[in-house]
C-alpha cells in the first residue's frame, strides 16, 4: 500500500456490481469508458477516491465527495454510465458480439428503470470505515481482489487498480499522508 489513508471526513468503502456479472470491464472500450465517467465525477462531482480496482464484473473504491453527497454522485453516475455503454452496445462498438448482454441485463437489472437501460445492480453496496485499521483492511481488500482473482501475482502488476503506478486514474487519485510521520 502506497501511504496511510488519513481520514478528513468520512470515507466510504465502495462497491458497484455490474448485472448478472457480466465480465464487461473485460473489453476495453467499455473499461475505458468507465473510467472515463469516473474522472469526469472526481472533476467535476467532487469526488474523491482514495484507492480503487476495476474488476471484470465490478469497481471497487474507498472514496468520499469534496462537497456534496457521496450517494447522489455514485447514482448519477451509474445513471450516466449505464446509458453510455448501452448506447455503445446498441451501436455495436466494442467489435465483438455483445447481443447476449442485453437479455442479460433486463433479467438481472433494477426492474424500476427503463427495459435494458442499467447495466449496474440497482443496490450499491457501501459501507463506512471509521478507523484506521477498519480503512487499512479495507484498501488492502480493494488492492488484492486481482490477486485473489488469479489476474496477477502482486496488486501492482494489475494495471486498473490504484496500486499499479500507470493506472488510469493516477491524476485523480488523492494521495492521503500521515502528518505526524
Amino acid at each position: 500500500m502506497r501511504n496511510r489513508i488519513r481520514k478528513s471526513t468520512e470515507l466510504v468503502y465502495v462497491e458497484l456490481r455490474i448485472a448478472g456479472n457480466v465480465p464487461l470491464f473485460t473489453i476495453t472500450s467499455f473499461r475505458k469508458k468507465i473510467l472515463d465517467g469516473i474522472q469526469w465525477c472526481c472533476d467535476k462531482r467532487g469526488l474523491r477516491v482514495y484507492e480503487y480496482s476495476l474488476l471484470p464484473d465490478r469497481f471497487l473504491m474507498i472514496a468520499n465527495t469534496a462537497w456534496g453527497s457521496l450517494p447522489e454522485v455514485i447514482e448519477s453516475y451509474k445513471d450516466f454510465s449505464s446509458k453510455a455503454v448501452m448506447l455503445m452496445l446498441r451501436n455495436g462498438r466494442s467489435g465483438i458480439n455483445t447481443s447476449w448482454m442485453f437479455s442479460v441485463f433486463q433479467e438481472f437489472g433494477p426492474q424500476n428503470k427503463h427495459e435494458g437501460m442499467h447495466i449496474w445492480e440497482e443496490e450499491t453496496q457501501t459501507r463506512s470505515v471509521y478507523t484506521q485499521d477498519q480503512i487499512d483492511e479495507a484498501a488492502l481488500s480493494i488492492l488484492h481482489q486481482s490477486v485473489k482473482l488469479g489476474f496477477v501475482e502482486k496488486p501492482q502488476h494489475y494495471l486498473n487498480c490504484s496500486a499499479h503506478p500507470n493506472n488510469p486514474l493516477q491524476e485523480w487519485i488523492v494521495v492521503a499522508t500521515d502528518p505526524w510521520s
